[in-house]
């Protein structure tokens, strides 16, 4: 139980820290990363966080009165209320970067690098709780602590169970980061270009929390999106994390090329000068 409560603890430690390495390789040839935009996208996801979980419930009390939560069976009704909810948290997040952005009054070149400090922001907060219940839950198993239903099925998982429940977590932490600094440069570009950006990042945002909803509930998972359950079949751990690593390589391919763009007309400007 010991060398278990180890493994779930330093998992939760690299599940926080590990969005630092993303940052780093992408702001090498960026321009200089807007800490105050960085603590403001946290700010905001953190601001809409409760509205955003209010009108989740709201839509569920509307669709099943009498369903308990999280009890998803898999038919077509379940799709359409995830696709739904995933739309509400996309459309509230970027909404909300919208508005600052626009208040900011900053000049049209600088929106879109802009956005991508305040995308970084809202992915660093985004579900950091999640690494520190895993930082919890680890320590307790390290002191023999089986007081609930989740440390008992830890305690009970196999070594290879464990390791195939917890790598889906710790693949879509970075996942997360590089696609909300997606949808922040969408939303910078959306100010400069046109509204249709706006929308193209909230389907972005979107897309990404229901695609892997809707594979988990299609592979008979009846927690979806929650892989460290002790109940989570191989399988979908396959996916999942076959998701997010295909998120992970567009979502940053995009972003260095967006950078790339950026980093030559900014030496064009220079030289010109």
């Amino acid at each position: 139980m010991l060398l278990r409560g180890l493994v779930v603890a330093a998992s939760g430690f690299l599940f926080i820290f590990s969005p630092g390495l993303p940052i780093g390789l992408l702001v090498r040839r960026a321009p200089s990363i807007n800490r105050d935009l960085l603590y403001w996208g946290a700010g905001l996801w953190l601001v809409m966080l409760l509205p955003s979980l209010f009108f989740q419930s709201l839509l569920r009390q509307m669709l099943w009165s009498d369903q308990a939560p999280g009890d998803l069976s898999g038919q077509l009704p379940d799709y359409s209320f995830t696709l739904l909810g995933a739309f509400v948290s996309a459309l509230l997040v970027q909404g909300a970067m919208f508005l600052f952005l626009r208040s900011r009054r900053l000049e049209s070149s600088a929106l879109p690098a802009s956005g991508l400090s305040l995308g970084f922001g809202v992915g660093l907060i985004a579900q950091v709780f999640t690494g520190l219940s895993l930082v919890g839950a680890g320590f307790r198993l390290m002191f023999g602590d089986t007081s609930t239903p989740t440390l008992v099925s830890l305690a009970q998982m196999g070594y290879l169970s464990l390791l195939l429940g917890l790598l889906p977590l710790l693949l879509y932490r970075p996942a997360l980061l590089v696609v909300s600094a997606v949808q922040g440069v969408l939303v910078g570009r959306a100010l400069r270009d046109g509204a249709h950006f706006f929308w193209l990042a909230v389907l972005v945002g979107a897309l990404f929390a229901w695609l892997i909803l809707a594979l988990q509930l299609a592979l008979g998972s009846q927690s979806p999106g929650q892989v460290l359950l002790g109940v989570t079949d191989p399988l979908t751990s396959l996916v999942t994390v076959v998701y997010y690593v295909l998120a992970f390589g567009l979502a940053f391919r995009w972003l260095h090329a967006q950078i790339a763009t950026w980093s030559k007309v900014s030496s064009k400007k220079n030289k010109e000068n």
